[in-house]
Order: structure tokens, then sequence, then C-alpha cells
């Protein structure tokens, strides 16, 4: 009966096939065999998520409720080097000063590949079967506007092959996938986080931040809006990509005193955004456009006041203090987040883009249920770290051999990298994330 069943799925298939091809549906939104032993459950066109209200639902808006819960691909496009196997150098601390050396040392085309080789590594299948496992339905893709362009805001040729493996990939396993903005051309926040580093530094990071700033603001802010035109032409009938994050952390570190006011603050990231949902909608009318406040909901206005719909809105929690929640900080932290939330009372999703309950299992299983008996999508922070970053990562790498940028070998660099691929699972943190 077994082989009766497998012969029966690949009949199926082609059937599958030919309708994809005479209806034009996106090959990303049936299931696959999940290594050849399991069926998984994949993504059909009926799965398309948009808004309704405050809850996202399948079927364009009109199925079933679905709560997006999972975690974000941190460290893949964009490394941050607390989490990652590179080295944080005098010269070197962010992917903007990976791909200088790099490309100063061995040429534009072998830095390429060597970032390359680090990203195929990095990621893949078996990272998207661990999510599937742990019953994760959505993986959060922090990317660099430079993952798209060269440094001349020139397309790459495959620019979007990456990303589309990606999609693909998670649709096999019945995984959305949010499109996050996470470094925006000339930076958004003057942190590493965004491709650039500020050194932590409130004055130099306003002065970096050329995306919002400065003499290269215009045309940063230009080549930002180009970018998400693309993104949805490209991805504008794929059921498997669940929104589009239009922008990560916006000011950051500095958004409390970074010399401007709250009302400048406000309007000049308001009307960005402004300007990329107009843009995004001009392509792709059905896909869900996600704005972030950093930090709190004053941050973001009344949807209805810019005539945005089909939206959601997202925030970030990270409470330093008390990691042991000793005093119970990391959960009433997160509790007043929700409170402020439900007070604004926006008439859309709500969604917990990046999170962390630090040190204890127990903390993360409480602070998991308190997310979800508040309705809340969610998406920890992060998939992966370096073995000595504990709960950071569900996953640890299982080498802590750091790749030198200035001073390893282009074979070292090679070998090096090349470990990110095996890491090991961090049980006690998986074990509480699987329950909820």
């Amino acid at each position: 009966m077994g082989k009766m069943y497998q012969v029966g799925k690949r009949v199926i298939g082609v059937l599958l096939s030919l309708a994809l091809v005479l209806t034009g549906i996106p090959a990303t939104a049936f299931a696959a065999p999940n290594n050849g032993s399991e069926e998984t459950i994949g993504i059909a066109k009926t799965d398309f998520l948009k808004a309704s209200d405050k809850l996202i639902r399948k079927n364009y808006g009109t199925g079933e409720t679905v709560y997006l819960r999972g975690t974000n691909a941190g460290g893949y496009l964009l490394q941050e080097f607390w989490m990652c196997l590179t080295n944080s150098e005098n010269n070197v601390a962010c992917e903007t000063d990976i791909y200088n050396k790099l490309t100063e040392r061995f040429g534009e085309a072998k830095m390429r590949e060597l970032v390359s080789l680090y990203q195929d590594a990095y990621w893949t299948e078996a990272d998207f079967d661990n999510c599937a496992k742990l019953g994760m339905n959505c993986i959060r893709l922090p990317l660099w506007y430079r993952n798209l362009v060269d440094a001349n805001g020139n397309l790459y040729d495959n620019a979007f092959s990456r990303i589309d493996w990606f999609v693909q990939q998670a649709a096999k396993r019945g995984i959305y996938v949010i499109i996050d903005m996470h470094g925006a051309p000339g930076s958004q926040n003057g942190r590493d986080h965004s491709g650039v580093n500020g050194n932590d530094d409130r004055a130099t990071e306003v002065a970096i931040s050329e995306f919002f700033w400065g003499d290269k603001a215009a045309a940063n802010q230009r080549l930002y809006l180009d970018l998400w035109a693309k993104i949805a032409e490209r991805y504008k009938d794929n059921p498997a990509v669940a929104g589009y994050d239009l922008l990560n952390e916006p000011y950051c570190a500095y958004r409390y005193d970074s010399g401007k006011s709250d009302e400048e603050l406000h309007s000049t990231l308001w009307n960005i955004y402004d300007r990329a949902y107009d843009t995004i909608r001009g392509i792709d009318k059905d896909h869900i456009i996600i704005m972030e406040a950093t930090w709190d909901p004053v941050d973001l206005p009344n949807p209805s006041d810019y005539g945005w719909t089909n939206v959601m809105y997202e925030y970030h929690q990270y409470h330093y203090g008390d990691y042991d929640n000793t005093n119970g900080e990391q959960i009433s932290k997160m509790q007043g987040k929700l409170d402020a939330i439900a007070k604004a009372n926006y008439n859309v999703p709500s969604y917990m883009g990046e999170f962390a309950f630090f040190n204890k299992a127990e903390t993360w299983e409480a602070g998991l249920k308190l997310l979800n008996d508040a309705g809340m999508n969610w998406t920890s922070w992060t998939y992966k770290t370096a073995s000595n970053q504990g709960n950071w990562g569900l996953f640890h790498h299982t080498s802590d051999n750091k790749v030198s940028i200035s001073g390893d070998s282009e074979s070292a660099i090679r070998e090096k990298w090349a470990r990110v691929a095996t890491s090991s699972e961090n049980t006690s943190l998986t074990a509480a994330m699987k329950k909820y």
C-alpha cells in the first residue's frame, strides 16, 4: 500500500504541476515532501493572508483566523557580530565593513562569492525543518538593501534568487515569510543591525542615519521606494509572503535623545511610511503592509488618519534589566507594552516582531503564554546565535571559531564560514517555544 500511495502522490503532483501552468498560481503554493518521508501542509492560494480589523485571516481576509508565530532569521542576510561567527575588529564592525574590506582584499566578485558562501551555509533546508518541527507558521526574514543592489544602487541580475528560494522552502513546510527591510539605504538608525555601525554613540548614530538626515537622504529614500516597488512586483501574487515589513527599528537607540522633537521624528517617519504604502499599493493591492513603532503605540498614527488599510502594527520589546526575571520585570514590562497596545486600540492586527525573555526557560513560557493570551502575532529574536549567547538563540553554532575579515586568508574565511551550517538545538528554549 505504501508503494501505491507514493505512486499516487506522484500522479497528483503531475496534475498539480499542470494546474499551475494553466492557472498561473505560483509553484510555492502547494505542499511538497519533507525529506522524502512526510507530507507537509503547504500554502495554497486560498491561504493568502489579509488583515480584517484586528485579525489576520486566510482567503484574502475572508477565511479562518491565523496567528503568525515563529522566529527571525537574524544573522543570515545581515550579520550582527555579537551573534555570528565573525569577529568585531577596529576596522570591521558591521556588514558594510565586511563588504568593503573583502572587496579591498580580494575584489568585488570574490567578496560576493564569500558572502554567498556564508549565506548558503547559514540557512539550509534543515533549518526550515527545525522551524516546522517546532510548530512555527512564520519566519521574519531581515534583509539589507545591499543584498539586492550593488554599491551604486544597481539591481543584481539574480537579486531575488535567495529570497525566492527562502519563500519557496518555507511554503513547502506551511510557513509564511515576512519580508523585513532591516537595513535601508543609508541606514535608518546608525546601528550595526542596519548595516553600519555608530559605535553606540548617539550623535554618531544620528549623523550616519543618512536614510533620514543629510544631503543623501532624498536619494536613499528614492532607492528604498524603488526596492519596495520591485519586491512588491516580485511577490504580489505569492500567498506564502505574509507581508512587507517596511522599516526595522527606525531611529532605534537615539529615539529619545536625538535632539529632535517627537513631532519631527513622527512626521518624518510617518510620511515615509505613507510614501512606501502608496508605492506598494500601486502594485500590490493585497499583501499586508507592516509598520513598526520605535518603541510604543504613540509612535504610530491612527491608520485611518492616512487612509491605510490591510496594515499591521509592529512592536519590539527588550528589557535588559532583571535578566533572570528575579523581580518579575521581564513579564511586567511586556505586560506594560501589551496594555499600551490595547489602550491605543488601533483597528489593526498587532505583531511583536522581536523580543526575548532572556535567561530562564520558565520566563519564556510565561511570556509566550502572555503574548498568546493577548492575541498577539509574534516572532522571537532569534533563530540561531553563537553558543555563548544563551537564550538569544533557539539553536547555537557548534563552532566558536570566528572569521577575521582583516586577517584571515581566503581559505580560512571559507573554512570558518562554512561551519555556520552546523548548529545544536537549545533544547530548554525550544521546548518552551514548541508549547506556544
